[in-house]
């Protein structure tokens, strides 16, 4: 993003206190701040300052783009950026190790509950009020509650069997000097019982739920008495004990002490468009706020009341890609058929979510701030764009001039790199709305191309096959679902003729059908949300098409496995790398039967995969237009591929030497004027996809050629090899080096062995 953007953005920053994120190049998140005043906090970045620290140059230097949160007040703008520091760990911002940064005050739950400040808030049955900024102030109010209620601070274990106390843990002599000083009411003692204790622990809880009127209004009558009788200087203490009082009490929102996992979904209508703000709280602790754009044709600013439609239309397409889903949601407006949404959402992840609209307390409070976030961003969205018109007038040009059904908003561009048929790579470039998204790139490393081979059809054929098969679960022409009473004879013929079984319990099996043929199986063995692959088979005829991967996805997603296990021998081992597993030691306990079963077949390697940790957003997200970089055959084979897993995305092929465009099923190119920005933007995508492939490719074989030199050296051994290869990167900067450099890294014998083998000077 450029300073003209930059400048659009700044002048919708607000004058409200909250939270500002810069953005690098890529997307990530260099740093996170607070500010009262986000617009004067903002804008400092930006002013040409003399002595300014390398540091914050470095960082201004660096950002692309920016984003806020607006909340209620300075002290949980602070909250809010703790808990965004620890969640996203920023680059330029100072990581903090602990919660040392506002406490908790806790009331224990004991026959003579004590009253203690704390870090953490546990699940202990204790009652907790915070958090809270300042533990000064909050040490302060204690021990004004403390003279008035008199409660214990001791650590003695006090328990009342009868009408007598009794001291089960002696920490202390007692009474201690609280009870001589009228700061304890002498529990230990027995001069309270526990039904009077409790009632001043009853005013206590009241006066820290925000029941503060009594005590203000005491030490206010004082103050006044004390002013009348010229003692300013004990009034001016029993001010500041107020203000303390005040400060203490101040609700925080975007904290809290109750431990709720929840989302807050806010949303504003503007030019047809609907603008939503996720506020994503984790253990009572706003920890992410995501941002979403959704049509909403025939709407205007204000009908958001009258918009339930909208709402629901979002929650069903978000909470169906969502990998976290809370025990809460609150909603700014009821559905139509809430009932309907909630059990399709307890269909989906098996538990029970509550949907709320709140009308008062804290929880209102939090929605209004999250509508007010969706508001800013429309703003944002505005500012941000507002130089694109451009662009958006070539994506319309581009969208008309090859016949496409939508404008193509996102553009996934491919090519392939080698030199002489060595390292062989692949790049996938993405651009949104005309522009590089450098988050969403992807390398490829090819598989099916033999060292010193050059072949940019099978390569190419290979990537879109690896690419497009995480866009569909079933190949082309073939039918993946669970085992049927209808297809259990064919399944019975399969097991027959391959290991001579049949099916026992029909639940376990998942089958590829060819029309009414079943092709392909997969059995599994359930537990909780752990599951083992027992049985994995497809006919000679149908492998090597993507039958076998099929029907892992869909099984694994099917019966939302958390942790996927399975038992096999060598020569399948390369097979499940593939597809994401990792070999492990041992096997769970629920699965010890299965798996002696399988080892009495012969050895076995021990393998597991988990589900959630290979989800790629960008692999995940379908493209309105792809571009290959070359001619016909390049265009054919990346045709195939799409044509394997049964989708329809547009498809071009761009090839160099004339820019010449080449559709499906034409066998002339399509004229484009050389000068016309429909062009110079498809250039573009190919000239970068063409540079991240080049890029990758180079430094793979500067790799290659480091490690080869490397290993030709006697007795450098892996453990120096790798010293080496941190230190210096490549054999150029190794023999650019001097002696006492190398040394410090290998030491002086190694040092001579290294210049002699590499035929290089002893100093340079």
């Amino acid at each position: 993003m450029n300073t003209i953007d930059l400048k659009q953005l700044l002048t919708k920053v607000p004058n409200s206190p909250g939270v500002y994120k810069f953005k690098g190049e890529d997307g990530k998140i260099l740093y996170v701040g607070k500010a009262k005043n986000l617009k004067n906090r903002v804008k400092s970045y930006f002013r040409k300052e003399k002595n300014r620290p390398v540091r914050t140059e470095k960082l201004v230097s660096q950002i692309v783009d920016l984003e806020w949160v607006e909340v209620g007040s300075d002290l949980e703008a602070l909250m809010l950026e703790t808990n965004l520091i620890k969640e996203l760990r920023p680059k330029y911002n100072i990581l903090m190790k602990d919660d040392k940064n506002y406490v908790y005050v806790k009331i224990t739950n004991e026959t003579f509950p004590r009253i203690k400040i704390v870090r953490r808030v546990e699940r202990d049955g204790a009652r907790y009020f915070g958090p809270k900024t300042a533990a000064n102030q909050v040490k302060k109010t204690l021990g004004l509650l403390q003279k008035l209620f008199m409660y214990r601070s001791c650590d003695l274990g006090l328990e009342w069997p009868k009408d007598k106390v009794k001291v089960t843990k002696k920490t202390i002599a007692f009474p201690c000097l609280d009870y001589h000083i009228k700061r304890c009411a002498g529990p230990c003692i027995s001069k309270i019982d526990p039904v009077e204790y409790g009632k001043s622990i009853s005013e206590i809880i009241a006066f820290l739920e925000g029941k503060t009127e009594v005590i203000e209004t005491r030490i206010k009558d004082e103050m006044k008495t004390c002013v009348d009788a010229k003692n300013f200087e004990k009034a001016g203490l029993l001010r500041d004990r107020l203000l303390a009082i005040e400060d203490l009490m101040k609700k925080q929102i975007v904290t809290s002490s109750n431990l709720e996992n929840m989302d807050v979904i806010g949303f504003t209508l503007n030019l047809g468009k609907a603008y939503f703000n996720l506020f994503q709280v984790r253990e009572g602790k706003l920890i992410n706020q995501e941002n979403f754009i959704a049509e909403a044709h025939g709407y205007l600013s204000g009908d958001e009341a009258m918009a339930p439609e909208v709402i629901e239309s979002f929650l069903y397409d978000y909470y169906q890609k969502a990998s976290d889903i809370p025990s809460k949601i609150l909603i700014p407006t009821s559905l139509s058929d809430e009932d309907f949404f909630l059990n399709w959402l307890e269909n989906q992840i098996s538990r029970k979510v509550k949907l709320t609209v709140p009308q008062r307390g804290t929880k209102d409070q939090l929605l209004e701030l999250a509508t007010k976030n969706a508001l800013s961003f429309f703003k944002q969205h505005q500012a941000r764009w507002a130089g694109f018109d451009e662009e958006g007038d070539t994506l319309g040009a581009l969208k008309k001039a090859l016949k496409l059904e939508k404008t193509p908003k996102r553009i996934e561009c491919f090519d392939i790199s080698h030199l002489g048929g060595t390292d062989t790579v692949a790049s996938m470039v993405v651009f949104e709305n005309g522009k590089a998204k450098k988050s969403d790139y992807r390398r490829f490393k090819l598989r099916s191309i033999e060292k010193g081979e050059i072949d940019d059809f099978k390569s190419m054929n290979e990537v879109l096959l690896r690419r497009l098969s995480h866009l569909s679960t079933s190949p082309d022409g073939l039918t993946i679902k669970m085992a049927t009473k209808k297809s259990l004879t064919s399944l019975n013929e399969l097991l027959e003729g391959w290991n001579n079984t049949e099916v026992e319990e029909q639940k376990e099996w998942t089958t590829a059908l060819d029309e009414d043929e079943v092709i392909g199986v997969l059995r599994v063995q359930m537990e909780k949300d752990k599951m083992l692959l027992r049985s994995l088979y497809v006919k000679e005829d149908f492998r090597e098409k993507g039958v076998a991967k099929a029907l892992l996805r869909f099984t694994i997603k099917k019966h939302k496995a958390k942790r996927v296990y399975a038992a096999v021998q060598d020569d399948k081992v390369d097979f499940y790398i593939k597809q994401g597993f990792e070999e492990i030691k041992t096997f769970p306990k629920d699965f010890s039967n299965s798996l002696k079963e399988v080892a009495s077949r012969g050895s076995v390697n021990l393998l597991a995969f988990n589900p959630g940790k290979n989800k790629d957003e960008s692999f995940n997200t379908k493209p309105n237009l792809i571009v290959i970089d070359g001619g016909k055959g390049q265009l054919n084979k990346a045709l195939e591929a799409m044509a394997h897993y049964g989708l329809e995305i547009p498809m071009i092929g761009l090839a160099k030497r004339e820019e010449d465009v080449y559709m499906p099923g034409q066998s002339l190119p399509l004229l484009l004027p050389k000068d016309s920005p429909e062009i110079r933007l498809l250039q573009r995508v190919r000239d970068e996809a063409h540079r991240f492939a080049i890029t990758h490719q180079r430094s793979k074989r500067k790799a290659h050629i480091t490690q080869s030199a490397l290993d030709d050296l006697p007795g450098l051994g892996v453990k120096n090899k790798m010293k080496l290869l941190r230190h210096f990167g490549s054999v150029a900067h190794l023999l650019s080096s001097n002696d006492e450099e190398i040394e410090k890294v290998v030491g002086p014998k190694l040092t001579q062995v290294i210049r002699e083998h590499l035929n290089a000077p002893k100093n340079s």
